[in-house]
Parts: C-alpha cells; sequence; structure tokens
C-alpha cells in the first residue's frame, strides 16, 4: 500500500495542452519515462514514425503542436504518444437523484504506470472553460469536464479487422488495425472530442458532433449533459453511429449487434460491464462502486463528473493501490 500519496496539480493552461506542457515540461518528461519501463525507445521510435505519416498525410490540426511536444521532449515518444488511446476502461452515466443533472462514472484503464502523474489542466476557449483530466505531453482530449456544458470520456472499443477465427493473436489484429489508418484523412477520436470542448456550448451540439463527423478509428464516447435526461453512450465507427440513451454503462465491447470486432481484454470487459449495471441503479458516488472487477490491475484513474453541479472527483491509481489523494470540488 501506497502510504505517500501525492496531490492532484490543477494547472492553468488557458491555451490548451501545449501550454501545460511547456508550465510542467519536468512532468512531461516524467510520462514518458513510466512509457519506456513499458516500451523501449527503439520502438516509440518506429511508433513516431507511423503516427508522424499519418498526421502529415491528414493535415491534423493539432501537428504543430505534437511537433513542438516532440521537441520539447527531446526523445522518440511524442509522435506515438499522442496518436494512442489503447486503454481498457468502465464508464457509466446516471442522474443520482433522477431529478438532477446525469454524472459519469469512469475508470481509465492502461498498461502504463501513471496514476500518480495525472493532471487537471484548465483550458480556457471560445466556447467556454473546461477542466482535461490528462497527462502533459498529450494533445487529445480523453475525460473531461465543462461545467455548464457537458462532460465526456472516451472507452475504447473492439477491433473491427480481426483474424481471430483463424486463430492469430491480438497482436496480429492490432498491426492490421492500425496500418489501415495512415492513409486516412479524418480526426483521431481523442482529437475529435478536443474539438467538441473547444467548440460545443451545449449537449446537443456536442452529442451531434461526436456522433456525425468522420474519424479514423472506431470508439465509444459517454457524454453527459446539465439536465436529467441528458446523457447517452455513443458507439462509433468511422463513419456511423448508434446512440444509447442514458441511463447506461459501457467498458470495452459493442453494447449493439450491428458492429463487429474483436472485444479488447474479453473476458473482463463483459464482468467489469456487469459490474457497473448492477452498481449503477443504487450507487451514491464518492467511489462506492469503485471495487473488484471495475477496479482491476491496469486502473490508472478514477473519476466522477457532473456538468450540471460543476462536480469533480478524481483519484489517481496503480492498480489496487491508489498513488495520489482525492481531489474533489465543485457540489
Amino acid at each position: 500500500m501506497n502510504k505517500f500519496l501525492v496531490d492532484i496539480s490543477i494547472v492553468d493552461a488557458p491555451a490548451g495542452p501545449l501550454q501545460l506542457a511547456r508550465l510542467v515540461p519536468e512532468r512531461m518528461q516524467q510520462v514518458l519515462k513510466r512509457t519506456n519501463e513499458i516500451l523501449p525507445s527503439p520502438l516509440l521510435r518506429l511508433g513516431d514514425k507511423y503516427a508522424l505519416e499519418y498526421l502529415q498525410n491528414s493535415n491534423n490540426p493539432y501537428l504543430t503542436e505534437i511537433d513542438t511536444i516532440a521537441r520539447l521532449l527531446g526523445k522518440p515518444g511524442g509522435y506515438a504518444l499522442n496518436f494512442s488511446f489503447e486503454m481498457g476502461c468502465t464508464t457509466g452515466c446516471r442522474s443520482p437523484d433522477g431529478k438532477t443533472a446525469m454524472q459519469i462514472y469512469r475508470t481509465l484503464d492502461w498498461p502504463f504506470r501513471l496514476g500518480a502523474d495525472v493532471v487537471v489542466a484548465k483550458h480556457q476557449t471560445s466556447a467556454g472553460f473546461y477542466y482535461n483530466i490528462t497527462w502533459p505531453g498529450y494533445v487529445g482530449v480523453l475525460t473531461a469536464l465543462a461545467p455548464g456544458r457537458f462532460a465526456a470520456a472516451i472507452n475504447q472499443p473492439p477491433m473491427t479487422y480481426t483474424f481471430d477465427r483463424f486463430g492469430l493473436s491480438l497482436p496480429v489484429d492490432w498491426v492490421v488495425n492500425r496500418w489501415r489508418i495512415r492513409k486516412m484523412t479524418a480526426l483521431p477520436p481523442t482529437h475529435l472530442l478536443r474539438q467538441t470542448f473547444d467548440q460545443c456550448l451545449s449537449y446537443e451540439e456536442a452529442k451531434i458532433m461526436l456522433a456525425t463527423t468522420p474519424i479514423c478509428i472506431p470508439v465509444i464516447f459517454t457524454l453527459t449533459g446539465t439536465k436529467p435526461g441528458e446523457g447517452c453512450i455513443i458507439e462509433r465507427r468511422e463513419s456511423d453511429a448508434v446512440i444509447h440513451q442514458g441511463p447506461a454503462c459501457i467498458t470495452n465491447h459493442w453494447l449493439n449487434p450491428k458492429f463487429k470486432g474483436r472485444p479488447r481484454r474479453k473476458r473482463n470487459s463483459r464482468r467489469r460491464l456487469e459490474a457497473m449495471q448492477n452498481a449503477l441503479p443504487s450507487l451514491k458516488g464518492d467511489f462506492d462502486w469503485l471495487v473488484p472487477p471495475i477496479l482491476d490491475g491496469f486502473t490508472r484513474m478514477a473519476a466522477e463528473l457532473n456538468a450540471g453541479t460543476g462536480s469533480l472527483l478524481l483519484q489517481g491509481w496503480h492498480g489496487d493501490e491508489p498513488q495520489t489523494k482525492v481531489l474533489r470540488f465543485g457540489a
């Protein structure tokens, strides 16, 4: 048990993720150091080459920011990490009392040991400000809260193109699915979610943008607004969507029968979904739902977000061991 829990920093970075990276460069280097524990520099160098090719071919709007972050790092990884959301997550949404805004209950699971390095960056845009739960050096958005507008989170879906029936391994599927993206021009899902927070004024605007904007790879979004009925899960492929009205839960396999693919962490995904579905109707919050199998060996962050009250509850984890103190603000 980690007895030395650190505080989660709230960093005022109105200009966005690049400003965050410049404000806390030592934290960005720490993120890369954690990544190198699993992915050595030669692999990251290959990942950089692949990611840069896609970003250039697609005229990605954040390429200049990622170029700068890569220079600030001075080591391989800047491009590869910004093209990654290889995670398994558990997310649910419901109104705590049936009368107020729906709330997101969320874990982010990742192989990298980044629980102690999570920060909250406050960004200011023409649509309003929002709190980005992130790691310095990452320009996309994975989980965020815009008080008075909406809150949202990303889950990774199954791999669309799979050779599972031929007995081939998950790494083969990963290579095939990622190789297909190189010549695509649509946004990565994490960049679309950032644009949504930067540009959308309301839940309805965000819902339309997330459900209709072309993306380069499938994804699952959970979105909530400021009213009791504003909450949904959006299952996305590159050019189509299936929307499930909240209250609802999602992990890392499709809820709808139309979309096909190989589920990530298949058995664990279904166990986590069942556990969240069982907890959702009666949970009171304050992480009363954060128990196994929702909390597992890959958990790096747990959060509760409510756009109606503007409240946030957040803690960094490494498996079943907390790494940070609980950050709480809002109603």
